[in-house]
């Protein structure tokens, strides 16, 4: 490695740091300012403002956000290595040292090649931390700020779900995987025939997710069989356990939100291959944005980097506007592409097409221009 090449990427590396931390930080400060109202009532249920109850609300905070940082990397990680990127060269430009290295005969773009190999490798972190660590911990992410310190469960109905066997299941309540083993309360499972008639009932005080059998376990689960206006219904009979394809996984789609982002790219296949599951949509729509997002977090760096990229101190602020003009509007199409993909498609035919499409559009739109970009690069 180049003398120049090391000067430039331990530059890089700083600024990198330095960017994370920085905006970890604000994300943080925000999120905690946003949800201020919500942390104030968990103190307040903690018992009288006191020295223990500081105490426990504090570590409560720093245990939640500890979590939080992997989700805000995440969020964070194709923005990172552009600000960095920027910082670099701007203050190279600013100190005439690129001036220097031109002198030398050093085209401007081998300056940043240093800078794109390193921002190459460390989107690989990225990539460990969306499948290997958060898929670990969803249970802390799914925390609400409301549940610092376990002050509160959080309580929600299953809606009718009907499952690979025609059954349709529901309860009264259900408690996440966020506090602890996941659980219902007051659960009926209807059986039907292939006419949609009701067969048998199963009802049961409660249910809980056995994660190594796959089944639920119940607590005064009784069936009823023998429905049909032809049959005698059977008496009572005692039932200890539930097999259906209506996992907390299933319930977590079915009520959608933030849950499919969490998944790995492993457990995202595994749900699309079985016949009977829900929010296909949006299992297809993160799958692709998977893919996508590789590409992009290089597509934004090579918006930024030519934009900075000059010789001539006196265009730094000119610069600095497009780098933040361009990245902004490719940043503000993958947030258009995401939601559209999540949506129905105008052609049923496009249902299995339509998520990967409006993944890959922002590449599609300002890869070439990126390209471009760079081939006009003065050097």
């Amino acid at each position: 490695m180049k003398t120049l090449d090391r000067y430039v990427l331990s530059a890089f590396l700083k600024n990198y740091l330095i960017a994370f931390f920085v905006l970890i930080g604000m994300f943080v400060i925000l999120d905690m300012v946003f949800k201020f109202d919500d942390i104030v009532e968990v103190q307040s249920r903690l018992g009288p403002t006191d020295a223990q109850s500081l105490f426990v609300l504090f570590s409560a905070l720093i245990s939640f956000y500890f979590y939080k940082t992997f989700l805000f990397f995440l969020y964070l990680g194709p923005v990172i290595p552009g600000v960095a990127a920027s910082f670099t060269l701007l203050r190279l430009t600013r100190n005439n040292e690129l001036v220097a290295v031109m002198v030398a005969g050093v085209p401007l773009l081998r300056v940043a090649t240093p800078i794109i190999i390193a921002a190459v490798v460390l989107s690989g972190l990225g990539a460990v931390d969306q499948e290997l660590i958060i898929p670990n911990i969803i249970p802390q992410l799914m925390l609400k700020h409301s549940q610092l310190a376990g002050t509160t469960p959080t309580v929600k109905t299953v809606p009718p779900m009907r499952d690979s066997e025609n059954r349709i299941l529901m309860a009264a309540r259900y408690y996440t995987p966020s506090d602890g083993p996941p659980a219902m309360d007051f659960l009926d499972v209807i059986g039907r025939d292939d006419k949609m008639r009701p067969t048998s009932h199963l009802y049961a005080d409660r249910a809980i997710w056995n994660p190594d059998s796959q089944q639920w376990d119940l607590t005064n689960g009784v069936i009823v069989q023998g429905l049909l206006p032809e049959q005698r219904p059977t008496d009572p009979t005692p039932v200890a356990t539930l097999k259906t394809s209506i996992t907390p996984d299933e319930i977590a789609l079915f009520r959608s939100g933030d849950y499919v982002d969490l998944l790995s790219t492993a457990r995202i296949r595994q749900l699309l291959q079985r016949s009977e599951t829900y929010g296909a949509i949006d299992l297809l729509r993160v799958m692709h944005s998977r893919y996508a997002q590789l590409l992009l977090n290089i597509v934004l760096l090579l918006l930024a980097i030519p934009s900075v990229l000059t010789r001539e101190p006196s265009k730094l602020r000119l610069a600095t506007a497009q780098a933040l003009g361009l990245t902004g509007a490719c940043l503000g199409t993958v947030f258009l592409s995401h939601n559209l993909a999540g949506q129905l498609p105008p052609n049923p035919a496009w249902t299995n097409t339509w998520p990967a499409l409006m993944a890959w559009m922002p590449v599609f739109i300002f890869g070439p221009l990126s390209v471009y970009l760079l081939d006009r690069v003065k050097s």
